[in-house]
């Protein structure tokens, strides 16, 4: 055998060489033999002191022959890469990848080589391919170990078919015959075999629990009947292992995800089809993790695992925690993992619980730039006329000084340009669109930006985002807003956000359609100015449509005055009207004007502004376009800022209120058709995103009757500045489904919201 690699040129005879190394050969399956060499460096120190290799111990399966003295005392070298070394496997496979690493029809894992084809004809195409390519690099193949022209092959311990993926018979065959394990090395080479073939086993991690504990190295090993019910279940799961199939990369990849305390599990399928399971154990400081951070990290570890298979691809995640779809945590673990998620082309979609059977078991950045150097000679802002940049001629003149928008303009009139780009009569002027959308191009968009900002009172900058990208695109258009609101002194020396309450668990809302005009909210504001004059306030709970009406005192005979003319009197009679314990609504006066019109009150709880929260949120709004124009008569800038609610966009309706109300916009008076079943749709989704957002800061309290309550105080009511925070306590009488009970305060009893109270 020697000779025979002699004349092949695998070895040859040294005789001055500095080092030696011990040789053996080993029977191959087919009867032929293979050298063998131990390259250890321990070997090495014992070598220089031995003239003839002598017959050693070897723990290797299979019959060994030890090379005879006539030729151990006559070293050989090798001239090609040796078994045994540890780069060796390395330095293979990079070759065999310069080799074939361009065919994209052939998957090379060291010296096995597999072809795939969809015909007969292309499989003969690409034999001819390989195999001329294997003849240019002088690569020898192994006749009786190739196989062509088959339906199904055995790969790297899989049986691989146009269909599915399945272990090998053999492979699986040895492992469910194995003994049980008798000490903590043998149940880790089982474990490892085991794991092999992780991505088939369902529910891999929890079957593997009571065995994987007893692997660690301050566990004792004790065999009990926990661990041999484990064994032998791991070894069923493995007899039944699921068909995998093979990912289709012109379809999206649906994940399934989700998460217990214990183990996170997922799934990846197409079609119904599935790809790849994945399980594995949480760690003892993984299992301290909130739900929201338990289903992110399972997530991004079914990502991480598939990273090279799904990176690049779009993917669909199926949920059933709202929270990954609606994220409201902001701590630096989630941070983290958003920016290990934005690198995918991830979609999430939320499913109800028992639908998501498949699997066991997502804030913004803004992006900064610099300060912009603004001259201001006085702090005291005014109302100012601007001119209007929102006029068709005035773009046009734009588009045409500015060359990229020019250049798109003649691609256009010539036919060549990108289908999204059109010439459309808009605005009174034939201009450059992208779907549909007018084009400003970089000189106007500052100038554009700025007059909107202005003339809707200053909004936020996802408010204007949402407003202007129905009618205006450019590229990078969201930050471009983000960076001129953080920018606008005005916004930034006035402008502050309330701070929610914290305190009791909130009962399911109902989640009833409502129509337009059948609710509304109203309320009043003030009072302004040294008349002390107040302002009403009445809004549509389905289209969030507002008026604001100014009256003279708080009166409840006034005030029912007020809303008969400023809402009854214009629009549809609603069926019930939401308004607070104020004095203005809790008279006679304003109840019979109700009644009279056959509509139903419905009064919220006491100090329980949350329950009220769409007026609330849009006083807010107005009082801040108040202070931003502190020198300029109230009375008009309530009615500008009424007019920048009706004309932006609102969060949980998707569009602005003008466009429900009229079918169009209030500036440029595009159309817009109202899609009335997605927004019931964001609604509910706002509903149960802002319960379950407040419920996770509250701690759960279930009160009964009976029970002593404290009454918090309002900061606003506290008679000085370290007076009471809280009054009672209060026997509990009556406990409401909607989130209040009724307490008897002695004198009389009252009906109060569960944030207001906390158990003696």
């Amino acid at each position: 055998e020697l000779q025979r690699l002699i004349e092949l040129e695998v070895i040859e005879q040294i005789f001055d060489g500095e080092w030696a190394s011990p040789a053996f050969f080993l029977k191959k399956p087919d009867g032929r033999l293979r050298l063998l060499t131990d390259f250890l460096f321990t070997t090495y120190q014992h070598l220089v002191r031995l003239e003839v290799f002598g017959n050693a111990a070897l723990s290797h399966s299979g019959i060994f022959f030890v090379i005879g003295r006539k030729y151990g005392l006559l070293c050989k070298t090798y001239k090609r890469l040796p078994m045994g070394l540890s780069t060796a496997p390395d330095e293979y496979q990079a070759c065999m990848a310069k080799v074939l690493g361009d065919f994209d029809f052939v998957i090379v894992y060291l010296d096995d080589i597999l072809i795939f084809s969809k015909s007969a004809k292309d499989h003969l195409e690409h034999l001819r391919a390989v195999l001329t390519r294997l003849k240019m690099y002088n690569v020898t193949l192994n006749g009786k170990k190739c196989h062509i022209f088959c339906k199904t092959v055995e790969y790297l311990g899989f049986t691989l078919s146009a269909a599915d993926i399945q272990p090998q018979e053999k492979k699986n065959r040895a492992i469910t015959q194995i003994a049980a394990p008798r000490n903590k090395k043998q149940l880790r080479r089982f474990l490892g075999m085991v794991n092999y073939y992780r991505e088939m086993v369902a529910g891999k991690s929890a079957l593997l629990k009571p065995l994987t504990r007893i692997t660690s190295p301050k566990a004792a090993f004790v065999w009990t009947s926990i661990e041999n019910e484990a064994f032998e279940g791991v070894k069923k799961a493995l007899a039944s292992a699921v068909l995998l199939s093979f990912p289709d990369f012109t379809k999206p990849f649906e994940i399934y995800a989700d998460a217990s305390g214990k183990q996170l599990g997922g799934l990846i399928q197409q079609d119904r089809k599935l790809i790849a399971c994945y399980s594995r154990s949480l760690t003892p400081a993984q299992q301290n993790y909130t739900t929201t951070d338990l289903e992110l990290l399972s997530v991004v570890e079914i990502l991480k695992e598939y990273r090279t298979m799904l990176l690049g691809f779009p993917i669909i995640l199926h949920t059933d925690h709202k929270n990954l779809i609606y994220p409201t945590e902001t701590s630096l673990r989630i941070k983290r993992w958003t920016l290990l998620l934005a690198e995918y082309r991830l979609t999430c979609q939320y499913i109800q619980g028992k639908a998501n059977i498949g699997a066991d078991a997502f804030s913004r950045m803004e992006l900064e730039r610099e300060l912009k150097n603004l001259e201001i000679e006085d702090e005291t802002l005014y109302i100012e006329p601007v001119d209007c940049v929102v006029e068709g001629r005035h773009i046009k003149q734009h588009q045409q000084a500015d060359e990229v928008t020019e250049t798109l303009v003649q691609a256009c009139m010539n036919g060549t340009s990108d289908p999204d780009y059109r010439i459309e009569n808009t605005m009174g002027a034939k201009l450059l669109t992208f779907k549909k959308r007018v084009m400003i191009p970089e000189a106007l968009r500052e100038e554009i930006t700025e007059w909107y900002h202005l003339n809707l009172v200053h909004p936020a900058a996802k408010r204007q985002y949402h407003t202007m990208r129905t009618s205006f695109y450019w590229s990078g258009m969201e930050k471009s807003f983000v960076t001129f609101c953080k920018n606008c002194l005005t916004c930034k020396r006035l402008k502050f956000h309330a701070k929610g309450q914290r305190y009791g668990k909130l009962p399911p809302r109902d989640l009833e359609i409502v129509d337009p005009f059948d609710i509304v909210h109203v309320d009043t504001m003030g009072p302004y100015g040294n008349e002390r004059s107040y302002a009403l306030t009445v809004i549509d709970e389905a289209t969030r449509w507002l008026e604001v009406s100014i009256q003279s005192d708080n009166h409840g005979r006034t005030t029912a005055e007020n809303f008969d003319t400023t809402w009854l009197c214009r629009y549809p009679r609603p069926k019930e009207v939401i308004f607070d314990r104020g004095n203005e609504f809790n008279t006679s006066e304003f109840r019979e004007m109700l009644k009279s019109y056959a509509i139903k009150a419905v009064p919220i709880s006491v100090k329980n502004p949350q329950a009220n929260a769409i007026c609330e949120r849009v006083h807010l709004v107005l009082n801040n376009c108040i202070r931003c124009y502190p020198e300029t008569d109230w009375r008009q800038v309530i009615q500008y800022a009424a007019f920048s609610v009706r004309a932006s966009y609102h969060t949980i309706l998707g569009t602005t209120p003008a466009h429900l109300i009229f079918g169009q916009d209030m500036i440029t008076r595009k159309l817009h058709e109202a899609n009335w079943n997605y927004l019931s749709k964001r609604r509910f989704d706002a509903i149960l995103k802002e319960n379950n957002r407040e419920n996770t800061k509250r701690l759960q309290h279930f009160y009964h009757v009976g029970d002593h309550v404290m009454v918090r105080v309002p900061a606003k009511d506290r008679t000085k500045k370290h007076g009471q925070v809280a009054k009672g306590p209060f026997a509990i009488t009556e406990v409401h489904e909607n989130g209040t009970v009724t307490i008897d305060q002695g004198a009389m009893k009252q009906r109060i919201n569960i944030r207001r109270l906390f158990p003696c």
